[in-house]
């Protein structure tokens, strides 16, 4: 985060993600659980990736992902 959005903009991105984890173990009276977030995550990566599709269908382009090749 702090190479993308610089210094101070990813500490203030951490603080907000470690207090939105804390008020939600608070709120449910639940241990953390870190799989909710890797949930999210993949949420997340999966909405930011159609929104690119999209984008480059407006665009006239289209995007197709890279196979990786496998160690044989």
């Amino acid at each position: 985060m702090k190479a993308k959005i610089g210094p101070q903009a990813a500490h203030t991105a951490t603080a907000h993600k470690i207090a939105a984890i804390f008020y939600a173990m608070v709120k449910n009276q639940v241990e953390y659980d870190h799989t909710i977030w890797e949930k999210r995550d993949e949420q997340r990566r999966k909405r930011h990736t159609a929104n690119l599709k999209r984008q480059a269908e407006r665009l006239g382009d289209k995007l197709t992902p890279i196979q990786e090749a496998t160690a044989a």
